[in-house]
């Protein structure tokens, strides 16, 4: 991957953590369940040289409280329970399943959005909370149909379990529009022939492996990427911008899945 950067990135991360035992988006900033959620992520992807950040979180006792002491979960998104749940998992720190199961419930009979179905998918396969999904066709609306833009496709793709069947296409088309969104400084746009940026990248990178295909041209993604990293071992969303954890998480599993696929 970085291998020869990652203790800047791993300084990086680790200087936007708080008292509060969380991470913040800016050393200046709260922390929040979702710059906890890229931090956490970040270290996780980065092992073995995060191994040491990783084993001091989890045995520190002041990031399990502020999981532990969060209160206002009625007022959370399905991203934000999916983001929170994630960094439970990592750090090792015990959910009641009940408690999550009950949260999502109450949100399927609202869950009409992409976003919605996306991130319910996510909780039941990635962090193995068991609920009888009783509206199924919000997940079969949600894989269905067009797009608009590469991460709406993503999400369709996730949640279709990779299937181009139920977007009534197929992988090498998918895989072609995929790669059409590449521009010629490597990275990636919303669209084919729209500006690149860090989360655009991650988004295609992520959809063209899960069709078992790569970009047109790797080593320039990798390079784009490579280029938003800034002096302070962050990334940024574009070359010349300021670096934030989101950002840098975008990159740091950009360069993972190129990495992944260079190696197959």
């Amino acid at each position: 991957m970085i291998r020869n950067h990652n203790e800047k990135v791993l300084n990086f991360v680790m200087a936007r953590r708080k008292k509060s035992g969380g991470f913040g988006a800016a050393p200046t900033l709260p922390a929040s369940v979702e710059d906890t959620y890229h931090a956490v992520s970040i270290l996780k992807t980065l092992l073995p040289s995060s191994k040491n950040e990783l084993f001091l979180l989890r045995g520190d006792n002041s990031l399990r409280n502020y999981l532990l002491d969060l209160k206002d979960s009625e007022g959370w998104t399905l991203r934000t329970m999916f983001q929170y749940l994630s960094i439970c998992r990592i750090i090792g720190v015990e959910i009641i399943p009940s408690q999550a199961q009950a949260f999502v419930e109450k949100r399927l009979d609202s869950a009409h959005q992409l976003g919605d179905g996306y991130y319910i998918m996510k909780i039941l396969r990635e962090c193995h909370i068991n609920i009888p999904v009783r509206h199924k066709r919000t997940f079969k609306t949600s894989s269905s149909g067009k797009w608009r833009t590469a991460k709406e496709l993503w999400m369709k793709l996730y949640i279709a379990g990779g299937d181009p069947e139920a977007l009534s296409s197929t992988k090498s088309r998918l895989a072609t529009w995929l790669q059409a969104c590449q521009g010629p400084d490597g990275g990636f746009g919303l669209l084919p022939g729209t500006t690149s940026f860090i989360e655009n990248s991650h988004f295609c990178l992520k959809a063209l492996a899960l069709l078992g295909a790569q970009a047109a041209e790797n080593n320039l993604a990798k390079a784009y990427i490579l280029r938003c990293m800034t002096k302070s071992g962050g990334f940024a969303r574009k070359n010349g911008a300021a670096p934030f954890l989101d950002a840098t998480w975008h990159a740091i599993i950009g360069l993972s899945i190129l990495a992944n696929s260079s190696n197959q």
